[in-house]
């Protein structure tokens, strides 16, 4: 969901930070206009790479926005915390062999998928799976069932939001999550997939799929997820 200038003015909002290119459209709090109002505001880099992204990038990110807050310590103190669990995770899945994964962002007729030069395709990499769709250099696109049947995922993660068409949506795990879970389960083309037969599915609500501090807790989940083993 966006915020709407009146929105942002009835806060007495003094800073805007947004996820996506479409928090500052032209429609809708163009950037200048809310420089001119008095609100600086800031598109997460993810938002505006042109490339890869990860934990790398993130916590530049991380640092820059600690900076520009005035609390540079409490920046590089979340980084520490957050490399800490990203290396305990890396030790327990060292020698595992990778696993085949589509990242489903939604779709009936076509299906949409969540590309390489996405914060959830490295996160689904350090958990020890292999996005089937990780080398294609954008961040959302669309796919094709037959595609899934070639692939032949073993996991499928199920990417949703809290919103639909802008609104804010009640109960969005099971009105979106696990809604786009039966759209998966009642397809019959791909009802060979193994990801499908062996219903391995797990669910990443946007929370803590886009890039942020919660992005190590996508990665703790997705390895628990695809390598159960590991983690007894």
């Amino acid at each position: 969901m966006v915020a709407t200038t009146e929105q942002l003015i009835d806060a007495e909002a003094d800073f805007v930070y947004a996820g996506y290119p479409d928090g500052f459209s032209d429609s809708r709090n163009p950037r200048p206009m809310l420089q001119d109002l008095g609100m600086p505001s800031r598109l997460n880099t993810e938002g505006c790479n042109l490339g890869k992204f990860g934990f790398p990038q993130l916590f530049d990110e991380i640092r820059s926005v600690a900076g520009i807050f005035g609390v540079p310590e409490r920046g590089d103190a979340l980084i520490t915390e957050m490399e800490a669990r990203i290396v305990d995770v890396a030790a327990r899945l060292e020698g595992v062999e990778p696993i085949p994964v589509f990242i489903y962002n939604g779709g009936e007729d076509t299906p949409r998928a969540v590309l390489g030069n996405t914060m959830l395709s490295h996160v689904v990499e350090l958990a020890g799976g292999e996005n089937i769709l990780g080398d294609i250099d954008n961040r959302y696109g669309s796919t094709s069932w037959e595609q899934l049947i070639a692939e032949a995922p073993e996991h499928i993660v199920v990417f949703y939001s809290g919103t639909s068409s802008g609104q804010v949506v009640d109960d969005p795990e099971t009105n979106l999550g696990q809604a786009r879970v039966a759209t998966l389960e009642a397809n019959p083309i791909i009802a060979g997939v193994p990801a499908v037969e062996n219903d391995a599915y797990t669910l990443i609500v946007s929370v803590i799929g886009q890039p942020g501090p919660s992005s190590v807790d996508a990665l703790e989940k997705l390895a628990r997820a695809f390598h159960p083993d590991a983690f007894e």
